[in-house]
């Protein structure tokens, strides 16, 4: 568990952020823009994924130095953060839980890559790959920049990760 002298998120890092955020940006809007065109049903099972999505990031956050505060979130989790101090208020981390619902979560991003990507190739193949690769780059570009930086790389999957690529240990508390 982090302690309470998290890393604080300087005005440069947001910024950095922010440029790390566009291959995502571009990729999921595309997307929805594009299965909208099949079907507006499409754009809408995603969206209410990517919310499912966010509630079981809420429980990850339960423990986070960032919990209800500015949180850079891998491919633009942003509601895990605030939905965390609605839905698991009173709640303690749990190591547990915490595994639960990064799988479950985890799980379901991969339903919605291989659900989007699957609509856009009946589109064009080449909106597939492109939306794959941008996924691909925002994901590598987040692990490379963001994560070593975050106070809760130690505990969060993609920090983890970002310490093992990157040969750092993680943080000492």
């Amino acid at each position: 568990m982090p302690d309470c002298q998290a890393y604080q998120w300087s005005a440069k890092d947001k910024f950095v952020y922010f440029l790390v955020l566009i291959p995502f940006l571009i990729g999921f809007i595309g997307s929805l823009i594009l299965m909208g065109k099949i079907t507006i049903f499409l754009p809408m099972i995603v969206i209410i994924l990517v919310l499912a999505i966010n509630v079981l990031q809420a429980g990850c956050c339960v423990g986070c130095p960032y919990r209800g505060k500015y949180c850079p979130a891998l491919f633009g989790v942003y509601l895990g953060n605030v939905f965390s101090t609605w839905f698991y208020k009173e709640r303690e981390f749990d190591q547990k839980f915490f595994d639960r619902n990064a799988n479950i979560a985890e799980t379901l991003l991969g339903v919605v890559v291989i659900l989007t990507s699957y609509f856009l190739w009946t589109i064009n193949w080449i909106y597939a790959v492109a939306y794959v690769l941008l996924a691909a780059l925002h994901m590598m570009l987040f692990i490379l920049v963001i994560c070593p930086k975050c106070s809760y790389n130690d505990t969060c999957p993609a920090g983890v990760l970002s310490c093992k690529l990157m040969g750092r240990r993680k943080r000492v508390v």
